[in-house]
């Protein structure tokens, strides 16, 4: 099919849970990810999205049809994304965030 794997090693991250909280596929060949993860060579093909640093916690973002699903309470990245073009629905994770928890981590995709 075209598709190959790749490494991506977060063990020396500082930050990072698992890869999809730096992460996060956006569709239309573009990632939003954190400044950390930006010189990836497994994702130099795609278009980044940088998560400004104070905003880190939301890069854990989920996209569902047309529509991002983004942590509520970081407006420059909220409005980074807006800007693209996507309908964004911030939700609030405030008691989620409190033990690590994403929206990443509350999803299920079939």
């Amino acid at each position: 099919r075209g598709v190959r794997p790749h490494l991506i090693d977060i063990r020396g991250v500082p930050g990072l849970l698992h890869l999809k909280t730096g992460l996060a596929d956006l569709g239309d060949g573009r990632l939003m990810a954190v400044a950390a993860l930006a010189e990836e060579p497994a994702i130099r093909r795609f278009e980044l999205v940088l998560v400004p640093e104070e905003d880190h916690y939301a890069a854990n973002a989920v996209r569902v049809n047309d529509r991002v699903l983004l942590a509520a309470g970081f407006p420059v990245l909220e409005l980074r994304l807006r800007r693209l073009g996507y309908d964004v629905v911030p939700l609030g994770m405030s008691e989620f965030r409190k033990m690590d928890g994403g929206l990443s981590c509350l999803s299920l995709r079939w």
